[in-house]
């Protein structure tokens, strides 16, 4: 379905869709949550003008306007600041988009057939795992602690 529409990047941030009849910008959304900046990009063949988040409802919405029928879009979200499960809405309608996680990034592609403006919502079921990269170090302190407590204790 959509693995079949390949891109290439031209001069500027501007993306040709081969199969499609309209080109394509990308975006890097800065994206404040709590006191980190994460960068959210957008590339899409309609304009999307504004993304906001919201760390309550773990939701990127997404505004846009197409002048055309045919669209479609890659939303690049990184993992640390929503994660999890992901259900995405297009003007109030759940809809069912690919979503392929890779590590550190999950990629939701939409196609969407309709003109006007259009409102995305993405809500994920995490919201920023803050000390996801330190549980490791602490856990392998607290088993050292623990070790070392009970061999002195037997001494």
């Amino acid at each position: 379905m959509f693995a079949s529409v390949l891109f290439s990047v031209q001069a500027l941030g501007q993306v040709q869709f081969h199969g499609l009849d309209h080109p394509g910008l990308k975006w890097g959304w800065p994206i404040k949550a709590d006191q980190y900046t994460f960068t959210v990009n957008t590339t899409a063949n309609y304009n999307v003008q504004n993304v906001t988040f919201n760390k309550d409802t773990k939701t990127l919405t997404f505004l846009g306007n197409s002048t055309h029928t045919g669209n479609i879009a890659e939303i690049e979200i990184p993992s640390n600041l929503i994660g999890g499960n992901y259900t995405v809405y297009q003007d109030g309608k759940q809809v069912s988009p690919i979503i392929l996680k890779n590590g550190n990034l999950t990629t939701v592609i939409l196609k969407f057939n309709d003109s006007g403006n259009i409102k995305t919502d993405i809500a994920g079921t995490t919201y920023m795992p803050e000390f996801s990269g330190i549980v490791p170090a602490i856990m392998l302190a607290s088993f050292g602690i623990l070790f070392l407590t009970l061999r002195y204790r037997r001494i």
